[in-house]
Order: C-alpha cells, then sequence, then structure tokens
C-alpha cells in the first residue's frame, strides 16, 4: 500500500513539475530581406523628376519619398530607370516591375536588400516597428 501511495505521488509529482523552463525569444530576428518601390511616371514634369520610393514608413502630406546624398540635397532622376540604376549600384536587387494606373502611366519597380548589407543606422530607419493609434475607451472602428 505504501508502495503504490508513493508511485501516485511521485506521478503527481512529474505531472506538475517540469524539466525545461521555455522562454519565449525577445530578440527580434532580422528579416530575410528589407523591400523599396520606386514608383515612375511615364512623362515627368519639367519642375520634377516623377520618381518617387516607398520604403515603407509614414509620410506627411507635404513630405515625400525621396532620395537625397550625405549633404541632405534631393536626387533628382531622368526616369524611373535612371532610379533603378542607382539602387542596384548600392546594392539592392531587381525583384519585379509593373504598371499602373491610367493608360499604365505609372512604372513600379520593386527592390531588396539582405539587412545585413545595410549600415546600423539604415536598418534602424528602415526596420522600426509601425505606429500604432490608441483607441479611446468605448470607441469602436
Amino acid at each position: 500500500m505504501k508502495r503504490a501511495l508513493f508511485l501516485l505521488a511521485a506521478l503527481a509529482y512529474a505531472g506538475i513539475s517540469s524539466a525545461q523552463h521555455i522562454v519565449a525569444d525577445t530578440v527580434p530576428a532580422l528579416p530575410p530581406y528589407v523591400y523599396c518601390e520606386i514608383m515612375a511616371n511615364h512623362l515627368p514634369s519639367h519642375r520634377e523628376s516623377g520618381v518617387l520610393f516607398d520604403f515603407g514608413q509614414k509620410v506627411g502630406a507635404t513630405k515625400y519619398n525621396r532620395i537625397t546624398d550625405a549633404e541632405g540635397n534631393i536626387l533628382y532622376f531622368n526616369s524611373g530607370i535612371d532610379a533603378l540604376n542607382y539602387m542596384v549600384c548600392l546594392g539592392w536587387e531587381f525583384v519585379q516591375a509593373y504598371t499602373s494606373g491610367e493608360d499604365n502611366g505609372l512604372s513600379h519597380y520593386l527592390l531588396r536588400i539582405a539587412p545585413a548589407r545595410l549600415t546600423a543606422e539604415q536598418r534602424a530607419a528602415l526596420l522600426t516597428p509601425p505606429e500604432r493609434e490608441k483607441l479611446k475607451p468605448g470607441k469602436k472602428r
């Protein structure tokens, strides 16, 4: 009887305890690639190059995603292909191209690069988590 009671107590204790303590990974892993989209009009205006870059950051109504040099001057490109060639020279890899808009007047070029090829500053700028809006209590979307 004592053996059966001891065996039952040992099994109950083994079921409650665990040999491993699993902790969730708190260090976020880098994605395999960071993406960029170049959008270019087929017929740029005389004042602007008509080329915009989308790196996924939030952009205000009056601020555009344009590439700047080290001094902060905006780089203007003659066409979408000119911008594509510039980005490929910086190490970005061409993935896909497609057109959209009225009469297919807008070209889209999708590029990617491995985060390991970026500087720490570039990684921090491109891999920031998205902003979240807090809903007011009692408000539903």
